[in-house]
């Protein structure tokens, strides 16, 4: 009955006949045939029933549901009953190591029984849990059961659009929790993300990624423990700006922050040999007044720890602009830089070297080549042009080329390589 309900396209096929050739695969031993099956979705692995008696009931146990709604569209069992049927019919001692939804419905969401379904798999031992909600109706928000806040097993979160309500009085604490992806999730309260974050004590990457009304005001990281942290904004920007960010992370290796503007970004602590990927704007900002001024500020200072940084056109914008009112912050640390160049952004170039006081290694993307006259009035600062030991130019495939490397090879006094390629 289960079977037949979850893959009628197989329903009609006759059993493989074993008696043609000698099927080798049906020969191995039933947990190394339960190992295959969790490599295939749940409804590839009800299929199989239909290969021998061997594999009839074989699909029961895997410890793994890997489901989409539209799996059960014109079929026997509803989505949440056949994810109950399964858990319900396995003796409380075995745990569920993975369990992937993709979820929607065809006519309204039920968030009782969602949540208690969620609950059931929670409470049986999930290790790997995604959930990618594609309910599209806003007053049906898909809401998490408050067990995920004290899961003692999970070891890695992946969630689409759902809600992590307050937890209250609860708990909030997961032990194993290595990797926590978070995309267009809402939380019903200010501290929550801060919390939730904040109690993963193994917590190594870190995905998040803002959606439209997704009401997250602050991304405030505070992890002993976060390695790679990977941040990424879906909002539209003329109606929404992004959230603030915060970042107390002093094991963090690299980290990513694409398409951002947000009121204020601070980082105090982070690796000592970190790298990072650096795509932020200011909007709105007046140079001439303090407060903006030390936004600014804060946000260079925080990049400024970096050892190796990779930054946007618009972020070199940003940069060159606070540099015409005040001094940049000396980025000392710094020992690799790789920025893009557009337009007439040379000069932007040679006023942020000015600050780099340890650079070795330098990759330029450029979308055109400066001119001679233009290099001459904005020379790279002598404290580069001393301590670059690499330079790789991307360019444009133009003759022109040969003067910004011959400007670099003339002037580079410790430089020991150059590569010269085109644009990607």
């Amino acid at each position: 009955m289960v079977r037949t309900s979850l893959n009628t396209s197989v329903s009609n096929k006759k059993r493989i006949k074993t008696n043609v050739g000698r099927d080798r695969i049906s020969d191995l031993p039933c947990d190394v045939l339960v190992r295959i099956l969790t490599h295939l979705s749940t409804k590839e692995s009800v299929g199989t029933s239909y290969f021998n008696r061997r594999w009839e009931y074989l699909w029961s146990e895997v410890p793994v549901l890997d489901l989409h709604f539209n799996d059960f569209i014109d079929t026997d069992f509803e989505l949440l009953d056949f994810i109950d049927y399964f858990l319900d019919s396995k003796p409380p001692s075995l745990k569920l190591d993975t369990f992937k939804l993709v979820y929607g419905v065809v006519n309204e969401h039920s968030h009782e029984p969602f949540v208690s379904t969620l609950d059931k798999v929670v409470r049986r031992g999930v290790s790997h849990l995604t959930l990618i909600n594609m309910v599209s109706n806003d007053a049906a928000l898909v809401r998490m059961p408050l067990s995920l806040y004290s899961s003692s097993t999970l070891v890695d979160l992946n969630l689409y659009t759902v809600v992590f309500d307050d937890p209250g009085a609860e708990s909030v604490s997961l032990p194993r929790v290595k990797i926590m992806q978070l995309e267009g999730v809402k939380f019903d309260g200010g501290d929550v993300f801060k919390n939730l974050i904040s109690s993963c004590p193994v917590l190594e990457e870190l995905t998040v990624v803002t959606h439209y009304q997704d009401d997250l005001e602050l991304v405030c990281v505070q992890s002993q423990s976060l390695k790679t942290f990977t941040l990424m904004s879906e909002r539209p920007k003329e109606e929404e700006r992004d959230p603030d960010v915060v970042i107390d992370a002093p094991r963090l290796e690299y980290m990513s922050i694409s398409d951002f503007q947000p009121e204020g970004f601070i980082i105090s602590n982070i690796g000592l040999s970190a790298e990072a990927d650096v795509d932020i704007v200011f909007e709105d900002v007046d140079l001439y007044e303090y407060l903006d001024v030390m936004k600014i500020c804060n946000f260079l200072i925080g990049i400024s720890k970096f050892q190796e940084l990779t930054i946007s056109a618009r972020t070199l914008h940003v940069i060159h602009e606070y540099s015409e009112v005040t001094t940049l912050p000396k980025f000392h640390n710094l020992s690799r830089l790789e920025v893009l160049l557009i337009e007439s952004s040379w000069e932007y170039l040679a006023a942020f070297l000015g600050c780099c006081m340890n650079l070795n290694s330098l990759i330029l993307e450029l979308d055109h080549i400066p001119e001679k006259e233009e290099i001459e009035q904005s020379p790279v600062p002598q404290c580069v042009l001393s301590s670059l030991h690499s330079l790789h130019l991307k360019t444009p495939q133009t003759p022109s080329k040969k003067v910004l490397v011959s400007y670099f090879r003339d002037n580079c006094t410790a430089l020991r390589k150059i590569l010269v390629t085109g644009r990607e």
